[in-house]
């Protein structure tokens, strides 16, 4: 709170009067301004510095988009301690959600301040580049097109939660409160136009070791197959819909671009041949890869395009560079057998993102809203992903416990209402629970971009742009590497391939990493897989309702509303 101190009007007078020219010295002392900030590169590279560091902000690409906004789909539940537990996103679990949470104005705003450090580099480099007679040109051409590459993903973040947004290609300043939302097929234009220039100058993963946490081509070659595809999906699904006006079907080119991925030679499916891996889950054996890829040593793994990069650092609540995801994501409670009863000592987990009885029903091919599929049903747990991606009761969690020390105990699933629990983002005691500090300091990387999601990205195209051969290979690569992470001969290869194959197998492959709900709102699915379906914290008596015209995105902020004069105007099923 600001000090106001009340001196008499006199007095004040009086000390004006008494100060000669001479007395006073109006030069500023030791005040730095952005011009004499911004004096050479190294000062500029500080601002891309703090342009990836808004990536590592608590809650917002750690959390909001991997449970929060998740959990409007089928395959995932809120969880947590009970029903009131995180009660912004129990209201969209149930499409209940205003735009008055706050979590939707968080995710707003954080994405504009990580466009305006991109823009705030972008604005100054060239002066930079004129007047710093020591700077690296090919590294000022780098990092600009690092910031391109940063500012198309802000951007693409805000277009798939919102729909068409405020585009911000300079410094972002109080007038410009009042712009209105661009239409999504500009937002897409202006995303495209972005990585189309920053690819020629980005280096390859391999070229960057160690320094992984940087753009790489490979990630701008991915983050623009997404894109494409994202916009080849509204195009074809949404005709009239005057939200996608302009939108084209791109199929061939967001072919293009994933299969530049996947022949550049950066990127492998990890344990495709049966490689197994040094894990803490299992010291004598290993692990397969599917297994390993979602632990900490699975960190920049040769499957990895774009990670968020993230350390136990202890550097406290607000300025941490940690995650969330293990906190959030680990089962809250286990259980001694010599006794069972006692069922709550705390693992340090809170129990959230909670897979549906909807998802365990996918990986047995059981789900029968899925219709079309070349996959028998089977038992779930035959898939190696189920294990990773999904615990039940009977599984064991690793605890430092009191008494008994280091050792594998079993789960207690007694404040789970879907008894089960997401398993993709499990530390070990050493790695994590033995020395945080606090809750968000989750060493493990937010894994955004793997290179089977690209895999799976050049299937779709492909599939869609009429090459189906093609499609089933790319879809049986993804099968494959699932089958040699186990030892159950399944999945098996398909020997034929539909649609309804792609979705299943996105579904499945990516199960719990946030893309669900943004998929089946392209592929205008949410209706079909989201209405009707029954949350088991609340019972049988509360069914979703997904609203086409409106769920498909989320509104904007009430605040954002107001502070734009009325210029931003929600789409109308928010009105």
């Amino acid at each position: 709170m600001k000090k106001i101190y009340s001196i008499p009007v006199f007095l004040t007078m009086m000390f004006l009067v008494a100060c000669s020219e001479d007395f006073l010295d109006l030069k500023p002392i030791a005040m730095e301004t952005e011009e004499t900030f911004y004096k050479d590169f190294d000062a500029l590279d500080m601002t891309a510095t703090a342009a990836y560091g808004i990536l590592c902000t608590r809650d917002i690409f750690d959390y909001y988009i991997f449970m929060g906004y998740a959990s409007a789909a089928d395959d995932v539940e809120v969880g947590g301690e009970n029903t009131n537990d995180w009660p912004q996103f129990q209201a969209v679990d149930r499409l209940q959600h205003s735009p008055m949470l706050s979590t939707i104005f968080d995710s707003w705003g954080y994405c504009y301040k990580g466009i305006r450090m991109t823009n705030e580099f972008l604005s100054r480099v060239d002066k930079i580049r004129a007047t710093d007679t020591k700077v690296n040109q090919a590294l000022v051409d780098q990092r600009i097109a690092e910031m391109k590459f940063l500012r198309a993903f802000y951007h693409f973040y805000l277009a798939v939660v919102y729909g068409g947004v405020p585009i911000a290609d300079k410094i972002v300043d109080p007038s410009m409160f009042s712009t209105p939302r661009n239409s999504l097929k500009e937002v897409y234009d202006f995303m495209i136009k972005d990585l189309k220039e920053a690819i020629p100058y980005l280096k390859e993963k391999s070229q960057l070791a160690p320094n992984y946490g940087r753009v790489s081509k490979g990630a701008a070659r991915a983050l623009l197959a997404k894109i494409l595809l994202y916009e080849s999906s509204y195009a074809k699904n949404y005709p009239g819909d005057e939200r996608f006006a302009g939108m084209q079907e791109r199929w061939t080119e967001a072919l293009q671009y994933a299969e530049e991925v996947i022949n550049s030679g950066e990127y492998q499916l990890v344990g495709i041949n049966g490689e197994r891996f040094a894990s803490w889950r299992n010291p004598n054996g290993g692990v397969g890869g599917y297994r390993w890829i979602f632990t900490l040593d699975g960190d920049n793994s040769p499957e990895s395009i774009w990670e968020i990069q993230n350390v136990m650092d202890g550097k406290g609540w607000t300025y941490t560079r940690g995650s969330y995801i293990v906190t959030y994501f680990t089962v809250r409670y286990y259980y001694r057998p010599s006794d069972p009863t006692h069922s709550d000592r705390v693992v340090g987990g809170w129990s959230f993102n909670l897979p549906t009885s909807y998802m365990v029903n996918a990986f047995g091919n059981q789900d029968s809203r899925e219709t079309g599929l070349h996959s028998v049903p089977v038992d779930p747990k035959l898939d190696p992903r189920f294990a990773t991606s999904i615990g039940r009761p009977g599984d064991t969690i690793l605890v430092n416990d009191q008494t008994e020390g280091e050792k594998w105990f079993p789960m207690s699933f007694s404040n789970l209402p879907t008894q089960t629990i997401s398993r993709k983002y499990e530390c070990s005691p050493q790695e994590y629970w033995n020395g945080r500090t606090n809750d968000n300091e989750g060493p493990m990387n937010v894994r955004w971009i793997r290179y089977a999601d690209v895999v799976l990205m050049a299937a779709e195209a492909a599939y869609m742009a009429g090459d189906k051969p093609k499609a089933l290979t790319y879809i049986n690569q993804i099968r494959k590497r699932a089958r040699m992470s186990g030892n159950t001969g399944y999945p098996e290869d398909l020997t034929d391939i539909s649609f309804e194959d792609i979705v299943h197998e996105r579904r499945l492959e990516l199960a719990m990493e946030g893309w669900r709900f943004f998929d089946l709102v392209r592929w205008r699915l949410a209706k079909k897989y989201i209405s009707g379906i029954t949350l088991a914290a609340l019972g049988e008596g509360y069914v979703v309702d997904f609203e086409e015209g409106k769920h498909e995105f989320f509104p904007i902020p009430y605040n954002e509303i107001q502070l734009s004069k009325g210029a931003l105007v929600q789409y109308k099923g928010w009105q």
